[in-house]
């Protein structure tokens, strides 16, 4: 009878030379009729590195797959439009906060790419010419409808607004969809 045991790392995959009963059986016999060498072969094991997005639609994760064990699988996390890397979560990782690591495949591995929606400020000003105040301006998520006003000075009326997202131009109370960091201008005559 002939045994074989894989070190750490490593899997049985099968024996070499004559008379093995079961050259895939880790523990097997050998018939033995003269003088022989018998190997017993061994394989890297190898590891499933499975990647998540949180939310789901907020990215996309690459670098999954199997690798060999004790090797260093590149995994990198690619934000959608509106969103921003915040951090890896599970094990392994060598670098949580970079969204570029590695991750050490010494067994298999789930590992979550998390984002968080991008905050944009939005600056409220007032053209050249003055003629009256705003107010609205501040720090924002992607995709919210900040409220913004324009207030007209005595003897000046309030014109329009001038900028990108703007719901109603012409009213002087209006909302800005922000998704990008942006100045909105009130002008007045």
């Amino acid at each position: 009878t002939i045994a074989a045991t894989p070190v750490t790392g490593y899997v049985f995959s099968s024996w070499s030379g004559s008379g093995i009963a079961d050259a895939n059986a880790s523990s097997t016999t050998v018939t033995v009729t003269a003088s022989q060498t018998i190997t017993a072969n061994f394989a890297p094991s190898t590891h499933l590195l499975t990647l998540l997005s949180s939310p789901s639609d907020a990215g996309a994760p690459t670098g999954d797959g199997t690798y060999e064990y004790a090797s260093s699988a590149t995994i990198i996390a690619s934000p959608a439009t509106g969103y921003v890397f915040s951090s890896w979560s599970g094990s392994g990782i060598s670098e949580s906060n970079a969204s570029t690591t590695t991750v050490s495949m010494t067994e298999d591995r789930n590992v979550t790419a998390n984002f968080e929606l991008a905050s944009y400020d939005l600056s409220v000003a007032v053209d050249a010419s003055g003629g009256g105040s705003v107010a609205g301006g501040g720090s924002f998520s992607h995709g919210q409808n900040a409220s913004i006003a324009a207030t007209a000075s005595t003897g000046y009326a309030f014109v329009g607004w001038s900028g990108s997202g703007i719901t109603d131009a012409t009213a002087s109370s209006t909302t800005v969809e922000v998704n990008s960091t942006q100045t909105v201008t009130a002008s007045f005559a």
